[in-house]
């Protein structure tokens, strides 16, 4: 199988990774079943986790910085009285508690102190490079690293049901925040640690999970590189207009932030950034 003529200029693959399996090959896969060398994606998600990862083929890797700062919406259980070294189902368990007097009601509370922004220490088991190494790959031979604190964010959170010490929660987080650090950091203001499980991503951005397939395959989950800026801004030029462009030249604009730049067709030529006077190319798709 290859890319359709529609989306041979980079396309975005909406898949539905499943547990069990790395963002890496995940993306590797939806790349092999389109014939696409060139690969990436937009958010890495845990093996553990499941859900919405954009996978970006051909030139549409370029967009990586622009989709990847998306918010993200998340499914997941908070099992209280288990703290472990991931801070998900997956870790070694590091203490138990009795968690059985916790109801509902303090679960609401403490999450008010988790809801705008905050600081967040990341998790000892995540990607952040840490001297040239992944900071998993350092605790995973028992020799953890001190992990920075970083501002994280936090909204619209909804609690869908509570028994057995386990809330089951829904949030939506920006970017650079980890659930498996929220669920340890929740634990903590409870006073009985927890971890995360089942955790599900519903959404990045704009793109939900009823959009996305399972399978790598899937014609009806392949976004045109276009589609995939359609939350941003954009700006339709003339051929004139792209050869300028192309060539890096700027475009008088009131228009401000990050923009799509279509080309005749609504073809994405390129991607630039707005002062409300011009608009500078940064990310240039085609060129005339």
């Amino acid at each position: 199988m290859t890319l359709p003529e529609t989306h041979a200029g980079g396309a975005v693959y909406l898949l539905s990774k499943a547990s069990g399996v790395t963002s890496r090959t995940a993306a590797r896969e939806v790349a092999v079943a389109w014939g696409v060398k060139k690969h990436g994606h937009a958010g890495t998600l845990d093996p553990d986790a499941a859900g919405v990862l954009p996978v970006l083929l051909g030139k549409a890797t370029r967009l990586s910085p622009y989709l990847t700062g998306h918010s993200k919406r998340y499914r997941f259980a908070l099992v209280l009285g288990v703290a472990t070294d991931t801070g998900d189902a997956a870790g070694r368990v590091l203490a138990t508690s009795d968690a059985g007097g916790i109801e509902a009601p303090a679960v609401l509370d403490a999450l008010e102190a988790f809801t705008g922004s905050f600081e967040q220490r990341v998790p000892e088991f995540s990607a952040l490079h840490l001297g040239g190494v992944r900071a998993y790959e350092k605790a995973r031979r028992g020799t953890p690293a001190e992990m920075p604190v970083r501002k994280a964010s936090a909204r619209d959170w909804v609690l869908h049901g509570f028994g057995g010490a386990r809330a089951e929660l829904e949030v939506t987080v920006g970017a650079g925040t980890y659930i498996r650090g929220l669920a340890r950091d929740i634990g903590s203001a409870l006073g009985v640690g927890a971890h995360a499980a089942g955790i599900l991503r519903v959404a990045v951005g704009s793109f939900g999970i009823e959009r996305c397939s399972t399978a790598p395959d899937a014609p009806s989950s392949l976004l045109t590189a276009a589609e995939a800026m359609s939350g941003f801004p954009s700006l339709a030029l003339d051929e004139s207009q792209v050869r300028e462009i192309g060539h890096g030249m700027p475009l008088g604009s009131l228009l401000r932030g990050v923009i799509a730049l279509l080309g005749p067709g609504g073809k994405l030529v390129a991607v630039g950034n707005g002062d409300g006077h011009m608009i500078r190319p940064a990310t240039v798709l085609e060129a005339s």
